[in-house]
């Protein structure tokens, strides 16, 4: 399994609307769940952080092979979550790009790992 971690600058007072977010995500998780099947990769985690008045949100994601993860979603049989995910993203990310971590290894409960 590999991971990514996502970091992504947010417009000031985001927090209520993440939360919304994953309220939705939660309560709907059929909708995410589907659309990151055909993704090929999932959330695994997500994070918040504010650090001196700049607002990120931190998004570990998980696939078995990045290299084959949906890019061109014209494909994408869209689920209720498409819009409300399109309008948080809207809404709270800034214009600046999201930065996509480096992994320098990746765990699991077995211990078995890849670096």
């Amino acid at each position: 399994m590999e991971a990514k971690l996502l970091k992504i600058p947010l417009k000031l007072g985001a927090r209520e609307k993440i939360d919304a977010l994953l309220e939705y995500m939660t309560s709907h998780i059929e909708f995410p769940k589907s659309e990151m099947e055909q993704k090929v990769y999932y959330w695994d985690s997500v994070f918040y952080s504010n650090e001196q008045g700049v607002e990120y949100l931190f998004i570990v994601l998980k696939s078995n092979d990045f290299s084959r993860i949906m890019v061109d979603e014209s494909s994408l049989i869209e689920t209720p979550f498409r819009q409300v995910y399109e309008d948080f993203r809207r809404e709270c990310w800034a214009p600046e790009p999201y930065q996509d971590l480096e992994a320098l290894c990746c765990f699991n409960s077995d211990m078995n790992f890849t670096c």
